[in-house]
């Protein structure tokens, strides 16, 4: 079932490539970037995917980079090898969009292209996120780019402990490491509270009619009932 996600709240909302035209910082886009994945992972967790992933169809709100609508929705296959591969499907499409901003190809990357010129391209992608773009293009990982940042600011922090402690300074400084993953579920829960609300009708109208069926026997039981009496 394909939903269209419009947010009933008054949000101030330009889509990804107007929001991108404004900020061009590497640090501004990788934001956004690292905020959509976390959008598109809560989508997924939700039982949908993404039906239309145009950058005119992903919105930002409130000029906000955690504020990202998906705008066109498709509830994922109950077959887990579809399902699958329709998830597999938003993270590689996440990613060409990602590299299309970075590279300022977008309108002409297509995903054969950007596989068969990865390395080239690569010189243009920061430099950290490289081996995940790598991943997710030319080896198929389905690894959401929020996971990776996670796991790769938590590697970055043991690597900075392990030099601190080599040069021997005992009162060093200790960081902590992050667990489970990236989240942005108040937001995410009031922009895509679409999805949930129509599990809920659905649910409520699955149940609502064995209901009145049951109560419209129990009419013409008693209705026949009461005729028998005369």
């Amino acid at each position: 079932m394909a939903i269209v996600n419009k947010n009933k709240d008054n949000y101030e909302a330009v889509s990804l490539i107007d929001w991108i035209n404004r900020h061009h910082s590497e640090e501004e886009l990788r934001e956004v970037f690292l905020n959509m994945d976390i959008a598109l992972k809560y989508i997924h967790d939700h039982n949908y995917c993404v039906e239309v992933f145009y950058p005119s169809e992903i919105t930002v709100l409130e000029n906000k980079p955690d504020h990202i609508q998906f705008n066109k929705l498709l509830e994922l296959s109950s077959n887990p090898s579809i399902k699958n591969n329709m998830i597999k499907e938003d993270i590689f499409n996440s990613s060409l969009i990602q590299i299309g901003i970075y590279t300022n190809t977008l309108r002409r990357l297509t995903p054969d292209f950007l596989r068969e010129n990865f390395d080239q391209i690569a010189q243009f992608l920061p430099e950290g996120d490289v081996p995940y773009y790598r991943g997710v293009v030319q080896r198929g990982a389905s690894v959401y780019f929020c996971e990776y940042a996670l796991e790769k600011r938590n590697r970055d922090l043991e690597n900075l402990e392990k030099e601190l402690g080599e040069e021997g300074d005992n009162n060093s400084r200790q960081f902590t490491k992050n667990s489970g993953v990236l989240s942005n579920d108040k937001i995410n829960d009031n922009i895509y509270k679409q999805i949930n609300g129509y599990k809920e009708s659905a649910f409520i109208s699955y149940m609502l009619i064995p209901t009145l069926a049951l109560l419209g026997l129990a009419l013409i039981g008693a209705v026949s009932w009461f005729i028998s009496l005369f």
